[in-house]
């Protein structure tokens, strides 16, 4: 029984996976066929030959063939060998085995030491729960796999920080942080202040972030060391109890800390100007004559890490800033307003008053670093960015713009808190399922006249320096998009378009050279990688092949590129949507940022 059973199962796994192996086989040839016969059309469109098509006949003729009958009789023949029959005697002669009877022990106690393991293991049920039931990471537009990856290790706290650097595209940062509140005396964390910045950072970045639950007391705790960076704000933490002294660290805390500093951990420290000379002051006792304090300059990462502020964050102004190489006294400038006895002071120093009248508002000195060895370990801010990021909880004054700005403040203060170099982060590598990026290079100005040269010297041609234009079809051609699109070109420019109907896009204005496109469609992603000439168009078409449960998306380049005015002429048929770069820079940029300079 157990063979017949056996065979019937190999003969059905045989069927299974023979059909298989022909609906993948029937798939492959209709993709194949497909992709052919609309490339013949678009390249007989741009050639202005109609297309060719060679249909391919079957050989329907039957041939006949004459077998000689054959005749099979076949005859029973039965067996010659008795069955064995066996006698009552011999029956009796079977043993049959003897019952054990068990013996039933007598119940006694058992004295168990304390703290002893038990006889049996106990067995409990733990139900774990599902990354799509997460709500932290319901607004990551990361694929399953990475954010299974990544909230699996944000879980476990192994490393309170880990990133995945991607070198084509600064916003596309992906990994998980998790801050830790702080309370020491006059300054700590605040929980509202880092819940505001960790929603944004969840609904505007690939990075998962969130507030640990538990709270240190005073700078003392080994855990402190493994976060990348903390937030000692003026206000967020205990209460001072002396008028004279905002600020207060013991010589263990002060210890810590300088350990905390020079092994990788970076400080952002945020308030009026009285407590950030305060806090300088401590800085200093603690970092010693090594240490340096000094202006953030326009040109450090801290102002590109994430967004690009390439005049400084919003409100401040660099331009009446001291430039300073060296500052050997740890110079801070001091505001006349908090030097004045508290009864001739106007009203409280409130960041966002410049803009309502209320009352005559110092000026700002903006961000100021101390570095350590050339590396940057903590910043001090009077710009009032927490105060802000408190207020986004408040639905009126969520959309306002200095609210807004200081929240991509300060997502660039994390950004670059997790991938400065000597950091406590870890970068880990990509995932082996991960698409990897092909790194396109960034036009400067002061490569611009060697590549002009290069250019003149290799092939002369002086169109390869007018803007180009990139036409994108969907095939067949006629094909209407009835889905959302969304495109990213070089890893700067993203494109979400809802509208549908048309048969495709049309962008001009791109830089000629090399690019790269991403393009995502009914619920598909495909990369391309493509050569723009100045002066002319390059057509890329893409289909959505859908066949019994598969679906793929195919995009694919003309090797034909025309003139502007011969596209339109030979495309005329179809409904584009155009696109000019030069004017919608800015809604194209990625989630509203200014566009970087080229």
């Amino acid at each position: 029984m157990s063979k017949k059973k056996t065979t019937n199962k190999v003969i059905w796994g045989s069927l299974f996976v023979s059909l298989l192996l022909h609906l993948f086989g029937l798939y492959a040839v209709r993709d194949f066929w497909l992709d052919e016969l609309e490339t013949e059309a678009f390249r007989s469109r741009l050639a202005n030959v109609p297309p060719l098509f060679k249909p391919r006949r079957l050989n329907t003729v039957k041939q006949q063939v004459d077998l000689p009958e054959v005749r099979v009789e076949l005859e029973y023949i039965a067996s010659e060998q008795q069955a064995i029959e066996l006698s009552e005697q011999e029956l009796r002669l079977q043993a049959e085995p003897e019952k054990i009877e068990d013996q039933a022990a007598p119940l006694a106690l058992r004295q168990i030491a304390s703290g002893a393991k038990e006889d049996a293991p106990i067995l409990e049920r733990v139900k774990m729960l599902s990354p799509s039931e997460l709500g932290l990471a319901d607004s990551i537009g990361i694929r399953s796999m990475d954010l299974l990856r990544i909230v699996d290790m944000a879980r476990a706290n192994k490393d309170h920080a880990a990133v995945i650097i991607d070198p084509s595209s600064r916003r596309d940062l992906m990994g998980y942080v998790n801050f830790t509140q702080l309370r020491v005396y006059g300054a700590g964390s605040g929980r509202s202040v880092l819940d505001a910045l960790t929603r944004y950072l969840r609904d505007n970045s690939r990075i998962l972030a969130q507030v640990r639950d538990e709270t240190y007391e005073y700078f003392l705790s080994e855990n402190l060391l493994k976060d990348p960076m903390h937030f000692l704000l003026e206000g967020g933490g205990m209460t001072a109890y002396r008028d004279e002294v905002l600020t207060q660290f013991s010589r263990e805390e002060k210890e810590m800390l300088g350990r905390y500093l020079r092994e990788g951990g970076f400080l952002f420290i945020e308030g009026s100007n009285r407590y950030l000379r305060e806090m300088r002051s401590h800085l200093r006792s603690i970092l010693g004559a090594e240490a340096t304090l000094r202006p953030v300059p326009l040109s450090h990462p801290l102002y590109h890490a994430f967004y690009d502020f390439g005049g400084g964050f919003p409100g401040e102004d660099k331009a009446r800033v001291i430039e300073m190489e060296d500052n050997p006294t740890w110079y801070y400038p001091t505001q006349a307003y908090d030097e004045q006895p508290a009864a001739d002071q106007v009203a409280f120093f409130n960041p966002n008053a410049a803009d309502t009248g209320e009352g005559e508002q110092p000026p700002r000195q903006g961000i100021w670093g101390v570095e350590v060895e050339g590396q940057l370990v903590a910043i001090l801010s009077d710009m009032g960015l927490h105060e802000n990021w408190g207020l986004s909880f408040d639905a009126e004054a969520a959309g306002d713009e200095p609210v807004l700005y200081s929240l991509m403040a300060g997502a660039n203060i994390v950004a670059y808190a997790l991938t400065r170099d000597g950091g406590r982060t870890p970068q880990l590598p990509p995932p082996s399922w991960m698409q990897k990026r092909p790194v396109a290079k960034m036009q400067t100005e002061l490569d611009e006249p060697e590549r002009m040269v290069e250019r003149e010297i290799v092939d002369g041609d002086i169109f390869s320096s007018l803007d180009a234009s990139l036409a994108i079809v969907q095939a067949p051609l006629g094909s209407s998009i009835v889905e959302e699109i969304q495109l990213r070109l070089d890893g700067r420019y993203s494109l979400e378009l809802l509208k549908t109907g048309f048969n495709g896009l049309l962008l001009h204005n791109l830089p000629a050279g090399d690019h790269w496109i991403e393009l995502r469609y009914g619920g598909q992603e495909q990369q391309l990688d493509f050569n723009l000439i100045g002066g002319k168009v390059l057509t890329l078409n893409f289909a959505l092949n859908r066949f019994a449960f598969m679906t793929q998306l195919r995009l694919g380049p003309q090797d034909e590129q025309v003139s502007i005015g011969q596209w339109n002429e030979v495309f005329s048929d179809l409904e584009i949507e155009e696109i000019f770069l030069a004017e919608d820079r800015e809604w194209l940029e990625h989630l509203g940022a200014l566009p970087e300079s080229e």
